[in-house]
């Protein structure tokens, strides 16, 4: 019986060894359910006898972050010694609530117009989004068209929602 227990032991081990080495932040709606994720799993191996140290935790915790993490994962990368898990789990929640405001600036500081239709117009919008004569961009349905039913033959039912700034 206790040859079948370190087997089982084992196997899981291997999953959450998997799982832990393969997160990222992608995955996660922000900052702290990333980081969450990483501490229940490192937990989990610690618990079968695979315990994660904090180096390699918070190695693998920068590893998995977006692109607008990689100058505060610069900074814990380049510490020496590298800061606790929770000290860098704060670090990337303030970069978090700094970007946030960055976005709510520069959304904020877009003029949006009406047209006749009711459509926005935005003005001072990024370059690479310009190809629509300054409107917004549709999300439409799975075939890529506007849900036009239920809606007098008009685009923009209930299948389409504006992307945002």
């Amino acid at each position: 019986m206790r040859d079948i227990f370190q087997d089982n032991k084992h196997s899981h081990a291997v999953t959450l060894e998997y799982d832990f080495t393969h997160t990222d932040m992608a995955d996660f709606l922000n900052v702290s359910a990333y980081c969450q994720h990483l501490k229940s799993l490192s937990d989990q191996l610690k618990n079968v006898g695979f315990p994660v140290d904090n180096n390699r935790l918070v190695l693998q915790l920068v590893s998995g972050l977006t692109k607008p993490y990689n100058g505060v994962a610069t900074l814990i990368r380049q510490s020496d010694p590298l800061p606790q898990f929770y000290q860098a789990r704060s670090m990337l929640t303030l970069e978090e609530v700094d970007l946030a405001k960055k976005v709510a600036q520069n959304s904020s500081s877009a003029m949006i117009a009406r047209d006749s239709d009711g459509s926005p117009d935005v003005f001072d919008y990024p370059s690479s989004n310009r190809n629509n004569g300054g409107k917004r961009s549709q999300n439409c349905n799975n075939n890529g068209r506007k849900n036009r039913r239920n809606n007098g033959g008009r685009g923009g039912g209930k299948g389409c929602t504006s992307r945002g700034v």
